[in-house]
């Protein structure tokens, strides 16, 4: 019968996952001995935190649970912060931590740490088994939680005296229950459907465990129902974000806001004065494990907000949309569609400067997008990615999600590659983002990634400038530039993958042509002017 670690890989590979994003160490290789027998890939990184988001990118492009591997100690330190991205874009990530030994607990063992005091905030289930009987209960059990209700990441922490232990498992081979298919009860559809029915100016709002990309049946069937489009609030950067134009107009607008799935955080403008109109209604419809909004005085006493559980978002959108088509009378008007088209949709003019304005890149970049089979844009966060998600419209999408992280693109990136080996990856960074984990470059090599990356590169912390000159003035910009003695390009080259620097007089299009050709991962780092991001409303946190 199987050891612990062999049981292990072999549930895992019953469950479906053939792959695993992982940096080695001392505590997690018996796992790494156990996969070979079970044909599990391991997605060999340069740092923990890339895994994680490797495992996030992976999830939401294959519809599957991303399993991340990392050692104790630092090792597990270093996934944290990625874990809370996973959390905040609502993504199923496994992830699984070799740890010190139980019997040592207190004694001062190797890498010895409380996993659980450090992971149990961020994810949905932390758990450190104290048996080897315990491992696969234990295992599953996690899986099930990160599926269902909300997805989101967990955490399995393995003491090394209780994953090598000589006890032997029968490795588990029925599948685990995945999401939970029911929707809203019938009574709270039909205060839904009234409240549409009433409602001449509705918002329907998901949040990114929603959105177009990771459940594209569900959004465009109740978007097709309503002849109207949804909006997801993934950004960081909520009403501020490009990708919806001037959206904080409309809101203000809107006598009636359905939030599905999205909690009602600072992005929806809920807790801001003069974001939503008096007196508006506002649905929000939630899993058991989300939190239900919390108002302030001053807004209970403005805003009429009712909280209704749903078992599954998706299932709920599927619901809703059945409903309306039944009756057309619980369609929003025609001139109310088009003016929130119209909204979403309205970009800010721009004029060219001294080197490339990064509209124009974007539109060109949108270009090559438009014509390119099976494109998936990966845009991490900061100014310039900004622009292009303004710009860009590809069928797939990945940004760098409610978190606000910056720097996980190329992880990202590669995660993405492997759940969609026949996609081609286009990431867009900025030259701050693109330094976080650079390295990753030679692991989409040798993972034989087809990753087409643009470095949005103006010399600077954009992001960060256009904070110091918003809040402090343009003569107390301090502390964020950078400079042209990093060469990305041979950096990347370095790494193993194509690289080359685009400059202002050069031919952007004809260096996308240029690097799309060439097989394997391509790096263009393109010189562009510094320019704040096309905003109709500064972002207030």
């Amino acid at each position: 019968m199987p050891t612990p670690s062999q049981a292990i890989a072999e549930t895992l590979s019953n469950l479906g996952v053939s792959v695993i994003f992982s940096l080695s160490g001392n505590q997690i290789m018996p796992i790494y001995d156990a996969c070979i027998d079970v044909d599990i890939r391991i997605i060999h990184t340069r740092n923990e935190a890339s895994a994680v988001y490797m495992a996030e990118a992976y999830a939401q492009m294959s519809g599957k649970i991303g399993v991340a591997l990392v050692t104790a100690g630092p090792g597990l330190l270093n996934a944290v912060s990625a874990l809370y991205s996973a959390a905040r874009s609502e993504t199923p990530v496994l992830l699984l931590s070799g740890d010190a030994a139980l019997a040592m607990d207190g004694r001062g063992g190797f890498q010895e740490l409380d996993q659980m005091s450090v992971t149990s905030p961020i994810t949905k289930k932390s758990v450190r088994p104290s048996d080897p009987n315990l491992i696969l209960s234990s295992l599953t059990d996690c899986i099930h939680t990160a599926l269902n209700g909300t997805p989101g990441p967990v955490h399995l922490a393995l003491a090394f005296d209780v994953l090598d232990s000589k006890e032997t498992l029968d490795p588990i081979l029925s599948p685990i229950l995945t999401n939970d298919t029911n929707p809203m009860s019938e009574d709270d559809l039909i205060k839904v459907l009234d409240a549409l029915r009433a409602a001449k100016r509705p918002l329907i709002i998901t949040g990114p465990q929603a959105n177009s990309t990771r459940q594209p049946f569900a959004f465009n069937t109740l978007s097709d129902a309503l002849a109207m489009p949804l909006i997801c609030l993934e950004s960081a950067r909520g009403l501020s974000d490009s990708f919806y134009g001037d959206l904080g107009t409309i809101l203000e607008t809107a006598d009636l806001i359905i939030h599905l799935g999205k909690v009602a955080d600072y992005s929806t403008g809920i807790h801001a004065k003069g974001k939503i109109a008096p007196r508006a209604s506002i649905i929000s419809i939630l899993t058991d494990d989300q939190n239900a909004p919390m108002l302030n005085t001053e807004a209970k006493k403005t805003l009429n907000l009712n909280t209704i559980r749903a078992g599954n978002i998706p299932a709920t959108m599927l619901q809703i949309a059945a409903a309306i088509n039944e009756n057309d009378a619980l369609k929003p008007s025609p001139e109310w569609s088009q003016r929130l088209t119209a909204a979403i949709s309205l970009r800010l003019d721009w004029q060219a400067g001294e080197k490339r304005h990064p509209a124009s890149l974007s539109a060109d970049l949108n270009e090559t997008i438009a014509k390119t089979e099976n494109a998936i844009l990966i845009a991490d966060g900061g100014e310039f990615c900004q622009w292009v998600q303004a710009e860009c419209n590809a069928p797939r999408r990945m940004i760098n999600g409610p978190s606000g992280a910056i720097g996980g693109g190329i992880a990202y990136a590669i995660g993405a590659s492997i759940a969609c080996p026949a996609a081609t990856i286009f990431l867009v960074m900025g030259d701050g983002t693109a330094g976080f984990y650079f390295a990753e470059i030679n692991t989409a090599v040798r993972a034989g990634c087809n990753i087409i990356a643009v470095i949005g590169n103006d010399y600077r912390w954009n992001a960060e400038v256009q904070i110091q000159i918003d809040n402090y003035g343009p003569d107390r910009v301090y502390g964020c530039d950078l400079d042209a003695s990093a060469d990305y390009a041979a950096a990347a080259r370095g790494f193993g993958a194509y690289g080359a620097t685009v400059g202002e007089k050069d031919n952007f299009s004809d260096a996308l042509d240029t690097a799309i050709a060439h097989a394997g991962p391509a790096i263009l780092n393109v010189l562009i002017d510094s320019q704040a991001s096309p905003k109709f409303a500064p972002m207030k946190l």
